[in-house]
């Protein structure tokens, strides 16, 4: 009943009975009838199609860059769509001699109105340039082809081999273990976490309490059989079932039936400590990054996330002599001292909203003593 439409279309009066309703349905003309599985039909309300739909998020998905517009009226709803989409960033193409208006006079104010917009062309044009362009698609992947082919046995000497995890040793100090752990319990931490980051890119974290480590150390009066296997307590303290790592979906405690892991099969945490660090917010914590090995073979597990980004960097060192000089991005807000003493953000904008600090009152205390 055509309730939904633009206070425009409402103030067209008389006009209003000749749109579309219910009992009487928009029909396609029998050359323009979309192609299902393939058209995509966006509903109108308004002059501009881009006010009343969702067909720049739809464009945008598609990565559409170049809009070819034609339709009535010349001189109101092109010439809307065509001034929306130039703004939104498009390089509109106007087909001039496939759009109408009421009279002649009214499409060549149409056309003009647009001039600055976009550039006119005619049906022709527009054949000829899809014609040249698809054309130019076939030629461009047919010498694609050629090229690789060409280029194979060149490109062969400059792919990196990554060794599969089953081959790749790792590299630490196996002696430093008793002094990482007493060092941690005389600068006052309490906990360490083991964490490991999974295939979908969350942080899976487990703890200990470093008083439990310190109970396996070896015993320096008493030589026993666990004297080798307890010199490396942070080796072996932590295990995770490898539907954690590789199986389990991010926004939930569910293994995803395909990935054909359980949590059965459990893998160890070796720590990579060149990433331990005392938590600035949690100062009885500490918290070191880890590989993830299988159990029995104590083999890099190929589910490793950050065993595969070693791997990678060994070879590009080795191999090619390149070395990766990354580090985290650093972010920090500002606060002053409020009217009332009170901490508040020197910027009000959204990003550095108090919103979050109102519920986290704590944060504001340890801004205040840093």
């Amino acid at each position: 009943d055509s309730r939904d439409v633009s206070l425009d279309y409402k103030l067209s009066g008389p006009l209003l009975s000749n749109l579309p309703n219910p009992s009487a349905p928009a029909k396609f003309l029998p050359d323009l009838t979309p192609i299902s599985g393939k058209d995509i039909c966006v509903p109108k309300t308004s002059c501009s199609v881009f006010t009343s739909t969702n067909l720049n998020y739809i464009l945008r998905n598609l990565n559409i860059e170049q809009i070819v517009v034609c339709g009535q009226l010349t001189d109101q709803c092109v010439e809307s769509a065509v001034r929306d989409a130039a703004d939104l960033g498009y390089f509109v193409s106007v087909v001039e001699d496939a759009c109408g208006a009421k009279t002649e006079d009214c499409h060549r104010k149409g056309l003009h109105g647009m001039k600055g917009f976009s550039r006119r062309v005619t049906t022709d044009q527009v054949l000829q340039e899809i014609g040249i362009v698809e054309i130019n698609a076939k030629a461009g992947n047919e010498e694609c082809m050629r090229l690789n082919q060409a280029d194979a046995v060149e490109s062969r000497s400059h792919t990196l081999s990554i060794p599969p995890s089953s081959e790749y040793v790792r590299n630490y100090d196996r002696g430093s273990h008793s002094a990482i752990i007493r060092s941690l319990r005389a600068a006052g931490v309490k906990f360490l976490r083991y964490a490991v980051v999974d295939v979908y890119n969350s942080m899976r974290c487990k703890t200990v309490p470093i008083s439990h480590i310190m109970s396996q150390l070896p015993n320096r009066t008493r030589q026993t059989w666990r004297t080798v296997s307890s010199s490396r307590p942070l080796d072996n303290a932590v295990s995770i079932a490898e539907g954690c790592i590789a199986g389990m979906v991010s926004y939930a405690d569910k293994i995803v039936t395909s990935s054909n892991l359980s949590a059965r099969n459990v893998l160890v945490l070796r720590p990579d400590f060149c990433s331990l660090r005392i938590l600035p917010y949690a100062p009885q914590t500490a918290m070191v990054m880890c590989t993830v090995h299988n159990q029995q073979t104590n083999k890099l597990s190929p589910l490793c996330t950050r065993g595969l980004l070693e791997r990678v960097l060994h070879v590009a060192r080795e191999d090619l002599g390149i070395e990766f000089c990354v580090g985290a991005e650093l972010e920090f807000m500002l606060y002053r001292t409020g009217p009332s003493g009170v901490p508040e953000p020197v910027d009000i904008s959204t990003f550095a909203s108090s919103l979050t600090l109102n519920e986290q009152v704590k944060i504001c205390f340890v801004l205040c003593r840093l």
